[in-house]
């Protein structure tokens, strides 16, 4: 039996209402007097309500599941290809949040701005195995509190722990809980280059990207690759407005990744769910403020390219459907009003970026059948785009629409285009000439 954790509650919010019995099953979980439920990979645990919360803004929003972050670790072999490991070795049953570092995570440079508003390759903080410091786990509930109270779509805070006697390289460790209406532990990445592109391999994952089509209203076979492209575009063009009035709230670096999304069915919308490493841009000057924005979007149009070239995804798009559906214009038709921009510019500029992708999509295609059964996430990810380059081309291509949106006027900067591109050229040294090459290709 493992032992339970000492713990304190250091924040609880007060526009939720559970009930007292509800709650206290939430921290016994989270404590580990019970032994909280791990239904996905990772380091989050998922609990159904016996009895719903509500929120007090939306009395009628039913809460009806739990989500515990930092409360210990599942990283069973089944679910774990393709993917970096958590724990040194695959294990079927979940265990107790460590202070052993997760050292993979951190290894993976990311396209980050530095203090000096120059292009720069970060590395993550390395965290516990299973675990989240305590100012992780209070970001997440803070992060959580600003977004529900501008009724931006997310997951609602409700408490805080810190768990006495663990520290992880001189911090207090914690956990966060946070409500949503969802029971399924699925994302929309199910709907990208999971479920949807591997029938038959999860009935419940089917079974959820099947409601994901129904809820959407469209028809057909939810195995056709069309049906499956009407989906991505509906979802692509809420992400694309919910990440622009993510940064219209006044925060910045979600990692905008379909695995990071959620669906409310009853609302029909999208929702955010993963919030630790959100962070506040009045912390910083004017000029990172309106580039630490542009840095989101970069990330926010990579990751929904990139996965189309992820190995579940590899055998099922066709090149001449990604382009005349284009789910790249969606999410961008999402982000800028139609006030702002034309829709003529935006499906220029996504061609555009369309055409830094496909070299490396046929690539990774050429090379499938390795890739699916022999390949490292090592090697495969040394055949992928650079994705540095492809951040400043996407920054580069849309500052001019971005110049018009409310977002500019609201976060408002003298940064002009041959600034962006000083930048760029100090960054990229010979590789701009690259970003040059492709910043002049035009469509026919």
């Amino acid at each position: 039996m493992t032992q339970a954790l000492e713990y304190e509650i250091t924040h609880r919010y007060k526009g939720v209402d559970i009930g007292d019995a509800e709650f206290d099953r939430l921290i016994a979980a989270a404590t580990w007097r019970t032994q909280p439920q791990f239904l996905r990979r990772g380091r989050v645990a998922r609990h159904l309500l016996q009895e719903p919360a509500s929120s007090k803004r939306d009395p009628e929003h039913r809460l009806t599941v739990a989500k515990l972050k930092g409360v210990g670790v599942y990283d069973p072999a089944a679910l774990g290809k393709y993917r970096d490991r958590i724990l040194g070795e695959f294990s079927d049953e979940p265990l107790p949040p460590t202070t052993r570092p997760l050292d993979s995570f951190a290894t993976y440079p990311h396209m980050g701005i530095d203090s000096q508003g120059e292009y720069a390759l970060v590395f993550g903080a390395v965290a516990p195995i299973g675990g989240i410091v305590h100012e992780r786990a209070l970001r997440e509930y803070r992060n959580a509190k600003t977004l529900h109270e501008r009724d931006i779509p997310t997951i609602i805070p409700l408490a805080v722990l810190e768990y006495k006697g663990l520290t992880f390289q001189g911090q207090p460790m914690g956990a966060a809980i946070t409500l949503s209406s969802e029971a399924a532990p699925y994302r929309l990445a199910e709907v990208q280059y999971l479920a949807a592109t591997q029938r038959g391999k999860n009935p419940e994952a089917d079974a959820y990207y099947d409601q994901v089509i129904t809820s959407l209203g469209i028809d057909g076979d939810p195995g056709s690759g069309t049906v499956r492209l009407q989906a991505v575009n509906i979802l692509a063009r809420q992400i694309g407005k919910l990440m622009r009035d993510f940064s219209l709230s006044g925060l910045y670096r979600y990692s905008p990744e379909w695995s990071n999304f959620e669906y409310h069915f009853q609302r029909k919308e999208v929702f955010l769910t993963d919030l630790d490493s959100v962070q506040e841009l009045s912390a910083l000057s004017p000029e990172n403020q309106r580039l630490q924005i542009l840095r989101d979007l970069g990330s926010l149009i990579y990751r929904l390219v990139a996965k189309f070239g992820t190995p579940s995804a590899l055998d099922h798009y066709r090149l001449e459907n990604l382009l005349s559906y284009d789910p790249l214009a969606e999410t961008l038709l999402g982000y800028f009003h139609s006030d702002e921009v034309f829709e003529n510019e935006i499906r220029a500029a996504s061609r555009k970026l369309w055409n830094a992708f496909i070299p490396y999509l046929f690539l990774l295609k050429k090379h499938r059948a390795a890739i699916q059964t022999e390949w490292s996430s090592e090697r495969r990810r040394s055949y992928k785009m650079d994705h540095d380059l492809f951040y400043i081309l996407t920054i580069v291509l849309l500052y001019p629409l971005f110049e018009k949106s409310a977002l500019s006027t609201k976060f408002a900067f003298e940064l002009s285009q041959s600034d962006l591109l000083a930048k760029a050229e100090r960054y990229l040294g010979e590789r701009y000439e690259y970003l040059e090459y492709l910043l002049a290709f035009e469509n026919k």
